[in-house]
Order: C-alpha cells, then sequence, then structure tokens
C-alpha cells in the first residue's frame, strides 16, 4: 500500500508540474507570437499612386491653412 502512495504522488507531481508548465507556456508566449505575429490592419494595403497624390494634396492644403501671413 506504502508503495501504490509513492507512486500515486510521483505521478502527480509530473502531472502537476507539466500542467503548470503548460499553462505557463500558453499565458507567456500564446500571447506574445500573437501579438507580434497578428498581421496590422492596413499593413498589406499597398499605396496607390493616386492615394499618395491625395494624401500629398492634404498636406498641401494643411500647411496653407496654417500659415499666418495672408
Amino acid at each position: 500500500m506504502e508503495t501504490f502512495a509513492e507512486i500515486l504522488s510521483a505521478i502527480a507531481a509530473v502531472v502537476l508540474t507539466v500542467a503548470c508548465g503548460l499553462l505557463l507556456e500558453e499565458l507567456l508566449f500564446g500571447g506574445l507570437v500573437r501579438l507580434f505575429v497578428a498581421p496590422r490592419p492596413g499593413a498589406r494595403e499597398k499605396p496607390s499612386p493616386k492615394r499618395e497624390e491625395a494624401q500629398e494634396e492634404e498636406e498641401q492644403e494643411e500647411k496653407e491653412e496654417h500659415t499666418c501671413l495672408p
């Protein structure tokens, strides 16, 4: 009976260690990998020439609006 208790406690210790390790790994690396690997919104969009021209025009309009002299 004593041998059975020792074997059972050894198995329980191994199972607990593996479960804690998996939980820690999932919390740390699962979340970190998701942050680093997840695609950013708009990252795959390539700016078209029309979009670049529109952005340049908006920047010029903003510069013109902020001048103090008439």
